[in-house]
């Protein structure tokens, strides 16, 4: 007695085409990565000298995007790690004056904190303030160097001229406009500056190259819904050029993207600052 062969039929719906079964993988993937970007994390690429030596040129760094949030359960802080920013943290916040541009900076004051400029000194509440992640320019060919600067130590030719035009950025009307000014970097603040109070809802940030940073002594202050979040990961760190001067291309389109992505493949054993790949930045 032969056996019978039996067919199989699946459920209705079940059998899927090659092209829809694939389709719905990379959707899910896509939305996968918007998710993550939107609320989880994004990719910051360092492009200037302003953080430098904290952060390189070419830095690539994961952001935490939730960690300033503002839960709206209680459940929320509890299973995420939520918190107010802190003095001391490096942050990635909305430039105030181009908001599509992201910057990043040191929070050195928060709302209510009298920040000045002494003889390229920070003052924090008439208390000088300086660690290692300051730097100062002391020979141009060695770049910069780390601190702390006590009142013993040269940080190096500053300017002891006040500065000719008036810092407004505090001023009530300015404040209205939820947008700073900008003033360039001769404008006199970069050594003496101050003090002024941090008006509420607002942060002072600066670059930890002090000689070659525009931050808030140029533009003023952060408004704290500016915050992007907090870098947590050098995940890749890459020479621009072959050194570690040459500012990074920022992609302005489809093109720059390729041309960064050959540029990477090409050079990304010789270039690759291994040491700092895979570093926690403080």
């Amino acid at each position: 007695m032969s056996e019978e062969k039996q067919e199989h039929v699946l459920p209705a719906g079940v059998a899927k085409g090659a092209v829809r079964d694939n389709l719905e993988v990379v959707l899910f993937a896509v939305l996968l990565i918007v998710f993550f970007k939107t609320f989880v994390g994004q990719q910051f690429t360092i492009p200037s000298a302003s953080m430098r030596n904290t952060l390189m040129i070419g830095d690539h760094l994961l952001v935490n995007k939730f960690i300033f949030a503002r839960p709206q359960w209680a459940w929320e802080e509890k299973l995420f790690p939520m918190r107010s920013p802190s003095r001391g943290d490096i942050i990635v916040f909305r430039y105030p004056l181009e908001r599509n541009n992201d910057y990043v900076k040191r929070l050195v004051a928060l709302p209510g904190d009298t920040v000045e400029m002494r003889n390229k000194r920070f003052y924090l509440n008439g208390k000088l303030v300086t660690a290692a992640w300051e730097h100062h320019i002391l020979d141009p060919k060695e770049g910069p160097v780390p601190g702390p600067w006590p009142l013993t130590r040269d940080p190096g030719i500053y300017n002891d001229m006040a500065p000719t035009k008036l810092w407004n950025y505090a001023d009530p009307e300015v404040l209205a406009m939820d947008q700073q000014g900008q003033e360039g970097l001769d404008g006199g603040y970069r050594d003496t500056f101050g003090p002024v109070k941090v008006p509420p809802g607002f942060l002072f940030a600066m670059g930890d190259n002090r000689d070659s940073s525009a931050d808030s002594r140029y533009w003023g202050f952060v408004p704290m819904d500016h915050l992007r979040g907090r870098p947590f990961i050098i995940w890749w760190s890459f020479r621009e050029g072959g050194t570690d001067d040459t500012p990074a291309n920022v992609p302005k389109g489809p093109t720059d993207v390729l041309m960064n992505f050959v540029d990477g493949a090409r050079h990304f054993l010789s270039w690759t600052r291994w040491e700092r790949t895979g570093t926690i930045p403080r």
